[in-house]
C-alpha cells in the first residue's frame, strides 16, 4: 500500500523534477531581452563583431558557423533571439549549445534571471581552461619588415599569460594570432587580392615560442610586449569568445579588416564601451592601434624583445677587422686553424667565436639547416677560454609609443626658383627616411597617399604639387657574409597630374659615424610626365642617411640621370634635416637642380604633426 501511494507521488511530481528545458521558460528569457533592448546592447554589439552603417543597419564580417539566425550577420535582435531558443532547448545537444556559445551564455547569465536548472554544466571546456591557467592578455607588437608586403606596416598579436610561467617558462603561454589564410600565393596576385579581401582571416593559438620563432628567430623582426588592463574575468571572457568563433573567418583586407583591426575588436569583447575600432575609419595601421590602447590607458609596462639579427649585427659591429676575418673563416671554413683566428689574443679570439655563434642561430633559423655540430664545437672552444668578454649590450629599439602618428599634415615655408610659397601636405602614412624611427624598420620609407599643396602669393591661387600614391625605399647592409638587395620605387603624380614611375635596386653598408649612418648606391630610373613621350632617365644616386642623435636625423642625397632619347645628362642634390621632439617634427629641406644646363634651387621649412 506504501510503495503503491510513494509511486504515485513520483509519477504525479515527475514533470516538474525532470530534465530538460521550459518552453514557456524560454519565452520568457526572449521576453527579457526585448524589453531590456539588449540586441542593441555595446555587449552583445561586440560579441557579434557588429558595425553601424551609415544609415544605422548592421552587419558583421564573421562568416562560417558563427551565427545562429540565418539573418543574424545583419541583425543583432534575430541572432539574439535564435540564441536564446538555441540555448535553452532540448533540441540542442548540449555541446552545440551552452558550451559552444561559452561567452555568450556567460553574458547572458549576467543580463537575464535565470532559473539554475537551466545552466548546464561544460566540465570538459573548464578542465582545458583550469590547464591553461591563462589569467593576463599582453599585447605583442611586432615591428615592420619591408621584405613582405602584409608586414610592411608591423603587426599585433595577442599573449595569454599563465602567472606560473616566470622568466623563460612565459615561452610556454600562448600567442593568438589574426591572419590571412594565403597558402603559397605570393608577389602581385598575393598584394592585389589582400587588397580587396579575397583571403579568409581567422583566429589561430598557438605556443608562445612559436611565435618568438617567427618573428624574433625567421623574419628578425623586434617585438615590444604589453600587459593589458584586462582582469582574469576579462581574459576568460575573451578566451571563451575565441571559442566560439572556432569554425569561423572574415575576409580580411591589409588595410584596413587586418591583424590590428581584429584584435581591437577580440579586446573590445571584454571592453565593449572603449570605442577602440572606433577610432579608425579608413586604414588601420599596427602601430597606431598600440598608441590608441595606450591613450585608452589600457598598457601597462613595456617589454622588448631584440632579434636574433640584431644580436648579431651588434656583436659584428663591436668587431675589429681582423676579427671579422677570423669569423669568416670559422663561419666559411669551419676550422679555428687558419691564420686571421690563431693570430688574434684569447678575448678577440673569444669574441669571434661568441659573434660566430650568433651568426651560426641566425642561419639555422633562416636556412631552416641544423646546424647542431657546429655550434656544439665552437661552445667547446669558447668554454676553454674562459669568462674574459662582457655581456654585449644590444640597443633597445625605440618604444613605438613614441613614434609620430602615421597620418600627418606638413605646415611648409619656402622658395622654388625664387619665388615664394607656402606648402600644406597630407600624408595618410607611414615615414620617410628623415621620419622618428620608432617602431619602423630604420634606414627605410613607406610614404603612401600623400598630398601635397602648394599656394605661391605672386599667383595669389592653390596648385596641385604632387600626389604620392606609393614611395618605398628599403635598405639593407651588406657584411661579409650577407648581400641583401636594397630596392625604391615611387609612383605619383608631379607636377599637378602628371605621372610618373621612378625605381632603382641598389646596396648599402654601415657607416660607423655616430649613432647610426647608411650610404647606399643604386642603379636608377625615372621616368616623368608619363601622359606625353616616354623619356626615361636612367643613371646612379648615391644616398647617406645618418641619425646624430634620438631626435636629430639627416639625409644627403645625389643623383646623376641621362637621357638616351635627348642626349643630355642631368643632376640633382638634395639636403634634409629633421628635429622631432614630443611627436612634432621641423624640418628643412634643400634641393639643386641642374636643369638644361641652368641650375635651379628650393628649399623648405616644414613643421609636421
Amino acid at each position: 500500500m506504501v510503495l503503491n501511494f510513494l509511486f504515485l507521488v513520483i509519477i504525479y511530481l515527475a514533470p516538474q523534477f525532470s530534465w530538460g528545458f521550459s518552453p514557456e521558460r524560454t519565452e520568457a528569457y526572449k521576453k527579457q531581452a526585448l524589453q531590456s533592448q539588449l540586441a542593441r546592447s555595446s555587449q552583445w554589439l561586440s560579441l557579434g563583431h557588429y558595425r553601424q552603417r551609415l544609415f544605422g543597419s548592421y552587419y558583421s564580417p564573421i562568416r562560417g558557423n558563427f551565427f545562429i539566425s540565418p539573418q543574424g550577420a545583419k541583425d543583432p535582435q534575430a541572432e539574439l533571439l535564435a540564441t536564446i531558443d538555441f540555448l535553452f532547448s532540448d533540441k540542442t545537444d548540449k555541446n552545440q549549445g551552452q558550451c559552444r556559445y561559452l561567452a555568450r551564455m556567460s553574458w547572458l547569465k549576467k543580463e537575464l534571471t535565470l532559473a539554475p536548472e537551466d545552466i548546464l554544466p561544460c566540465p570538459e571546456r573548464d578542465r582545458w581552461k583550469a590547464q591553461l591557467g591563462v589569467t593576463e592578455a599582453h599585447l605583442i607588437f611586432a615591428a615592420s619588415d619591408l621584405s613582405s608586403a602584409a608586414s610592411s606596416f608591423g603587426h599585433t598579436f595577442l599573449k595569454f599569460h599563465n602567472p606560473k610561467n616566470i622568466g623563460k617558462l612565459e615561452l610556454l603561454d600562448y600567442g593568438v594570432n589574426y591572419a590571412a589564410i594565403t597558402g603559397t600565393e605570393d608577389g602581385a596576385l598575393y598584394a592585389i587580392k589582400g587588397l580587396f579581401g579575397s583571403y579568409p582571416g581567422a583566429y589561430s593559438m598557438q605556443p608562445y615560442h612559436q611565435k618568438i620563432r617567427e618573428y624574433t628567430n625567421l623574419e628578425g623582426r623586434d617585438l615590444w610586449e604589453y600587459k593589458l588592463h584586462l582582469n582574469p574575468d576579462e581574459v576568460a571572457f575573451i578566451l571563451d569568445h575565441l571559442l566560439e568563433l572556432e569554425g569561423s573567418y572574415a575576409p580580411y583586407y591589409f588595410a584596413d579588416d587586418n591583424c590590428s583591426a581584429q584584435i581591437l575588436e577580440l579586446i573590445e569583447v571584454a571592453k565593449p564601451d572603449l570605442g577602440l575600432t572606433a577610432e579608425f575609419h579608413d586604414v588601420v595601421i599596427p602601430i597606431d592601434t598600440v598608441k590608441v590602447l595606450n591613450d585608452k590607458w589600457m598598457l601597462d609596462g613595456e617589454k622588448v624583445r631584440s632579434s636574433l639579427q640584431a644580436e648579431w649585427h651588434t656583436r659584428y659591429a663591436h668587431l675589429n677587422f681582423l676579427q671579422r676575418g677570423a669569423v669568416k673563416e670559422i663561419i666559411k671554413d669551419n676550422s679555428l686553424s687558419e691564420p686571421a683566428y690563431r693570430s688574434l689574443t684569447a678575448k678577440e679570439k673569444a669574441e669571434s667565436l661568441e659573434a660566430s655563434l650568433s651568426y651560426l642561430a641566425l642561419t639555422e633559423y633562416r636556412d631552416q639547416k641544423n646546424k647542431k655540430d657546429e655550434k656544439y664545437s665552437l661552445s667547446l672552444e669558447r668554454a676553454k677560454l674562459g669568462a674574459i668578454t662582457n655581456p654585449v649590450q644590444i640597443p633597445s629599439p625605440k618604444s613605438p609609443l613614441t613614434s609620430l602618428d602615421a597620418s600627418a599634415f606638413y605646415l611648409g615655408i619656402g622658395q622654388d626658383q625664387s619665388v615664394d610659397f607656402y606648402s600644406l601636405k597630407w600624408r595618410r602614412g607611414f615615414h620617410d627616411l628623415l621620419s622618428d624611427d620608432s617602431g619602423i624598420t630604420p634606414f627605410s620609407q613607406l610614404d603612401f597617399l600623400s598630398f601635397d599643396l602648394r599656394y605661391r602669393p605672386t599667383r595669389q591661387n592653390w596648385d596641385l604639387q604632387q600626389i604620392v600614391l606609393l614611395n618605398i625605399i628599403t635598405t639593407y647592409p651588406w657584411t661579409e657574409f650577407e648581400h641583401p638587395i636594397s630596392w625604391k620605387i615611387d609612383v605619383g603624380t608631379e607636377p599637378k597630374l602628371a605621372p610618373y614611375f621612378n625605381g632603382g635596386i641598389g646596396a648599402g653598408v654601415d657607416v660607423a659615424l655616430p649613432q647610426a649612418a647608411r650610404w647606399n648606391i643604386f642603379a636608377i630610373t625615372e621616368n616623368d610626365h608619363l601622359a606625353d613621350d616616354v623619356n626615361p632617365h636612367l643613371g646612379v644616386e648615391s644616398l647617406l642617411v645618418n641619425k646624430w642623435t634620438e631626435h636629430i636625423r639627416s639625409l644627403l642625397d645625389a643623383k646623376y640621370l641621362y637621357s638616351f632619347s635627348e642626349q643630355k645628362s642631368l643632376g640633382e642634390f638634395t639636403l634634409g634635416m629633421s628635429y622631432s621632439l614630443h611627436k612634432i617634427e621641423y624640418r628643412l629641406e634643400g634641393e639643386l637642380r641642374d636643369n638644361q644646363n641652368s641650375w635651379q634651387n628650393s628649399w623648405k621649412l616644414s613643421v609636421i604633426f
